[in-house]
């Protein structure tokens, strides 16, 4: 049974999130912060998934359509460099909202390391999804389409 994309969300994403909220506890236990504290963190780190997850969705629909390798291999690319920025931006927020960070600091930090991640990652995925979109491809008999 093939889910919808709505359908697959609700199942995935309250785990991903009940998954989130013991670190969160450990969190705010050690640095004896409330809730209310502790919520604009949780829900930054809650974002990379959301943005993630139909991402993926879509990906593994259009390998199944047949999109040729280097568009689906790009499109990884970008998804998980775009995962990347948002996990780095959720970083950088609870770090100064926890006072870890001085906010300038942070500015400076969040560009360098936008800078260095988006590049490495793109270019991980891409090459990661061509290897598997290829092999796939070489598995089910060289038709391109997987079955």
């Amino acid at each position: 049974m093939k889910l919808s994309l709505w359908a697959w969300l609700l199942r995935a994403l309250p785990g991903y999130l009940a998954l989130e909220v013991g670190p969160f506890l450990i969190i705010g236990l050690g640095l004896k912060k409330t809730v209310g504290e502790l919520l604009g963190p949780y829900l930054a780190f809650a974002a990379p998934a959301v943005i993630l997850m139909p991402l993926v969705w879509w990906l593994r629909v259009w390998e199944k359509q047949g999109i040729s390798p280097k568009r689906l291999a790009r499109a990884w690319g970008v998804s998980v460099a775009l995962w990347g920025v948002s996990v780095v931006v959720a970083t950088i927020y609870s770090g100064v909202k926890f006072g870890f960070m001085d906010p300038m600091d942070a500015v400076g930090g969040l560009i360098v390391s936008v800078l260095l991640s988006v590049p490495i990652l793109y270019f991980m995925a891409y090459y990661m999804a061509i290897a598997t979109v290829s092999s796939r491809a070489a598995a089910n008999g060289g038709g391109g389409r997987p079955k």
